[in-house]
């Protein structure tokens, strides 16, 4: 009995021990796994142009190898044409061997820590060899016949844009969701198999012109309007509206080319990617829809700094050959769209196609780059995105392989050896922004209705762009005048659609985001035309006493066709009761709300409010020599106050002077230099001994 315990016994911790190890095994293994697959997505990442896809094992890992070491987080490949004369070494987009490369590619950048990212196609917009004719893109044509007006759909035939081989062919019908879910096919395919581990997918901005159609409009406009289009076919061949009952057609056919661009390709586009176990990364603006909406629906919504600007900074440079014509000035009231987008939705992450066309090869300097930087860190951004670095052969000489769009971060660009300081002040900055969430206080009222009830000219469909042929469709408004009042007297605020309006919640005075975020108060510019789903909304938050403002003038009428006549009764009911706020007046009726704004603004620096698990905290970046060393008035409270300086990582606490719902700090600042104000929710001594 004494042996048989005796074994029983070393047998149980024989059992036992084994377990143990096996754990430990089970523990180092899944450690290694994730030390593997670790990406960081603090630093910078960029657009990584695989020229005809000719790239090779030995040039993939030399080249991720020196991307890790200039401290990139990441690369995104997007297959484009290839080099000229190379056409031997070019691989077929989704070929057996392209799949091996861009498994070796995942590999090889999970061993260094990179992260790798993919366009969902090659070049942009959607489209290729899969996409049949009639998956396309489509336009309308009115056309009368024995007397009948009627309307067909016709392929515009516009081919992908600098199509990588094996990925030409037609773009892809937005509107159809049919046609996207056949499109994303092969991609559900591949990544089946988790060799090929990438981490997003991503949609390139809307670039599909021409298109205004799909195959099932008509039916689709009336289970969403109401009412059948085909007795009001005349109006929509018409290119400019001349009475009111027009417009409103034109206003319920362009909300429901919006409504088709949301649900019909990015929502189901973004919950596809979701199912294949990435997440999705889209750049919405170009759409005729919503952006707002259509960033909403992504994990990361993504704008674009597209070009350069003037900044006061002593020995800032310029390209004076920059085309402003062509490309525009950027404008931070431009990235809000995204930046607002992720804030009411609360999500962690706003990406930017970063530093696109400031000049021509060669001719940018890393001292142009920051302020760039700065103003998208200081507009909501954090998760940078260069534009970008061709895939390169290692041994080819300089200037090695070009793409044809500026700006060049790879190794052949003559600020190679100093970019790796750029990368660790932007990691420094985007470690801080991405662990806290936006603090505005104001949702300013996008009346995108106004845009939709315009015939649009011969394209009829009006897309929202970054670029320069479309900040005046955007700003030249009451809109325009009320974003840029707020940004100039220093408010916090973000942009709200219609959508996003009617799902706020009022409690405790407050108004809740969908996301969960806070305001103060909802703002309503000049606005022409409002959807009845609006009214309604607005209705019920002004009963439970959330502050409403509307500047200058009450809503004009009620959005779109169908039962207009008792939507107006409902909306002079609702303005019976409302009073405006004039526009000049509009900066002390939000301090009577007790909103703070922010001196800093008038002064020439530029900043972000957050708040993190210490207090609240900005970022402040000077693009102005109207400020250089002195007082400032900041809207927060703490208990103490810590500058950082991220480029040359230094620290120090300052005292502070508690003026009611301001404090006063003084600050050095010169243009060009930006820092990390970080007040304290708890005095310094009991953060120290965390109590």
């Amino acid at each position: 009995m004494k042996i048989m315990s005796f074994t029983k016994l070393e047998n149980q911790r024989l059992a036992n021990f084994r377990r143990v190890c096996l754990l430990i095994t089970f523990f180092l293994i899944g450690m290694f796994t994730t030390n593997a697959q670790k990406y960081d997505t603090h630093k910078p990442w960029a657009y990584w142009w695989w020229m005809g896809s000719a790239v090779d094992e030995a040039g993939i890992r030399k080249n991720l190898q020196d991307y890790a070491q200039a401290g990139f987080g990441g690369l995104h490949i997007i297959p484009i044409y290839g080099v000229k004369g190379n056409d031997a070494n070019n691989l077929d987009f989704l070929s057996p061997k392209w799949n091996q490369m861009l498994a070796f590619t995942v590999k090889e950048a999970n061993n260094l820590g990179l992260g790798i990212d993919m366009t969902m196609g090659t070049g942009w917009p959607f489209g290729g060899k899969q996409v049949s004719e009639n998956e396309a893109a489509k336009y309308f044509e009115v056309f009368t016949e024995n007397g009948k007006t009627s309307v067909r759909a016709l392929p515009t035939k516009q081919k992908v844009k600098r199509a990588a081989p094996g990925g030409e062919g037609l773009v892809l019908d937005h509107f159809n969701k049919e046609a996207l879910e056949h499109y994303m096919k092969p991609f559900q395919t591949l990544f089946q198999s988790p060799e090929y581990g990438v981490r997003a997918l991503y949609n390139d901005s809307y670039e599909v012109y021409g298109a205004n159609w799909t195959s099932n409009f008509l039916e689709e406009f009336q289970k969403r309007r109401g009412y059948d289009l085909t007795p009001y076919l005349s109006t929509l061949a018409k290119t400019e509206t001349k009475d009111l009952l027009e417009k409103r057609i034109f206003g319920d056919y362009n909300a429901t080319i919006a409504d088709l661009c949301r649900e019909a390709f990015t929502k189901t586009w973004a919950e596809g990617v979701r199912k294949m176990g990435k997440i999705s990364r889209n750049e919405a603006h170009g759409s005729p829809g919503n952006m707002l909406d259509l960033y909403a629906l992504s994990d990361v919504p993504e704008t674009e700094y597209f070009g350069t600007k003037y900044f006061d900074i002593p020995n800032f440079r310029r390209d004076p050959k920059f085309e402003e014509t062509r490309y525009g000035i950027p404008d931070p009231l431009v990235i809000k769209f995204a930046t607002s987008a992720a804030n009411t939705e609360n999500k962690k992450f706003v990406g930017s196609e970063t530093a696109t066309w400031l000049a021509d090869h060669f001719k940018v300097s890393l001292s142009q780059v920051k302020p760039i930087i700065d103003e998208s860190l200081t507009s909501g951004i954090n998760h940078i995105f260069y534009h970008g670095v061709p895939y390169s052969p290692p041994q080819d000489a300089y200037p090695g392989w070009l793409f044809y769009a500026s700006t060049n971060f790879n190794q052949q660009s003559h600020f190679w050896n100093e970019l790796h300081f750029l990368n660790e002040y932007i990691a420094r900055c985007q470690a801080l922004l991405q662990e806290s969430k936006a603090q505005n206080d104001v949702l300013l009222y996008f009346p995108i209705h106004d845009i939709w009830h315009d015939a649009g000219g011969k394209e009829h469909v009006h897309l929202l762009s970054v670029h320069a042929n479309a900040q005046e469709l955007l700003f030249n408004n009451s809109f325009g005048q009320v974003a840029k009042l707020l940004q100039s007297k220093g408010f916090n605020y973000d942009y709200i659609s219609d959508l996003q309006l009617t799902q706020l919640k009022y409690a405790n005075g407050k108004l809740q985001s969908h996301g969960g975020l806070t305001y103060k108060t909802i703002v309503i510019p000049k606005t022409q035309y409002l959807p009845t789903e609006t009214l309604k909304a607005l209705q019920t938050l002004q009963k439970q006493g959330a502050p409403i403002l509307f500047i200058d003038q009450l809503p004009a009428n009620t959005a779109g066709f169908r039962n207009w006549e008792s939507n107006e009764a409902l909306l002079a009911k609702f303005n019976a009761s409302l009073k405006t706020t004039d526009i000049s007046t509009l900066p002390n009726a939000l301090a009577k709300l007790g909103i703070t704004s922010e001196e800093m603004a008038s002064k020439g620096i530029s900043f972000i409010k957050k708040k993190n698990s210490k207090g609240t905290l900005y970022f402040i970046s000077n693009f102005s020599q109207k400020f250089q060393e002195g007082n400032l008035l900041l809207g927060a409270k703490g208990e103490a106050v810590e500058i950082y300086d991220p480029l040359h990582q230094t620290k120090e606490y300052i005292s502070l002077n508690k003026k009611g719902a301001y404090t006063e700090i003084k600050l050095a600042l010169l243009a060009g230099e930006s820092r990390f104000v970080q007040f304290f929710d708890k005095n310094l001594l009991r953060l120290l001994l965390k109590i």
